[in-house]
């Protein structure tokens, strides 16, 4: 059954239906811990036969006890393998745009998928074993509070005083499933877990944002819905913090 409610919606049960946290009047909060949390981002296409494992590994933290507490994994699908014959209904170029980016930073030598990207580094065990590393640094505190489509956040960071930043936005899909018929993949069914639906960016020079939610363009028919933020530097991708949860369930 598709997905029915629209995002202002979803949110909107927050305000009706949840306590209000505080520092929050009648809406939502996600907050970070003061040591750093680990972002891990997942580049990926459904037209790779190499990506599954990749996005098997990925689909895994939606049961780990530390998601969201030290944990923030994010599904970017990137639109050049469509070419192969199946095009990923969750595919975008500004992920692959990302994804140049951080070749371009130098934080990876080359554009490729399955791509892991911690905390603004090429990561590779994932295939292996075991957990990234990198977090646990003090970072400073970053707060989002959601009140119907606004938006609002702050970030104490760990030393020295507020600079200009960036704070990204994504709404994550989970929960999705996809029958494969062409391509690579063909004949293969896959599932997808904190998969990026859409993606907002806030500037500003005081450590304060106020903005809107990320808009989702369609009904992507997620079982679940979730929100992930995190600062970054202008001309620096490498996230300095993280935080994100999930949205309360809307019906389906």
């Amino acid at each position: 059954m598709p997905f029915t409610l629209s995002l202002s919606a979803v949110l909107l049960a927050v305000t009706l239906l949840l306590p209000s946290p505080a520092g929050a009047a009648d809406g939502l909060r996600f907050t970070s811990g003061a040591e750093q949390t680990v972002m891990i981002e997942l580049f990926t296409s459904q037209g790779c036969s190499s990506c599954p494992p990749a996005e098997a590994y990925v689909n895994r933290f939606s049961a780990h006890p530390a998601l969201w507490k030290k944990f923030i994994p994010l599904a970017f699908h990137v639109d050049y393998w469509d070419y192969l014959g199946w095009k990923d209904r969750f595919a975008s170029p500004a992920h692959a745009l990302r994804q140049r980016q951080y070749a371009q930073q130098r934080s990876v030598q080359t554009v490729y998928t399955p791509a892991f990207i911690v905390n603004g580094q090429a990561w590779r065990g994932s295939l292996v074993s075991g957990e990234p590393s990198g977090g646990g640094k003090p970072a400073g505190v970053l707060n989002i509070d959601v009140n119907g489509q606004q938006l609002e956040a702050t970030f104490a960071p760990a030393t020295g005083t507020p600079q200009t930043l960036h704070l990204d936005v994504v709404v994550l899909g989970m929960g999705f499933n996809s029958e494969i018929l062409a391509g690579e993949n063909a004949g293969r069914r896959s599932q997808h877990e904190f998969v990026v639906l859409a993606r907002r960016q806030i500037s500003s020079d005081n450590g304060r944002w106020r903005g809107r939610l990320p808009a989702l363009d369609r009904d992507w028919g997620a079982q679940r819905l979730a929100l992930a933020a995190w600062v970054s530097r202008p001309g620096d991708l490498t996230p300095l913090q993280a935080t994100g949860g999930y949205l309360p369930p809307g019906k389906l």
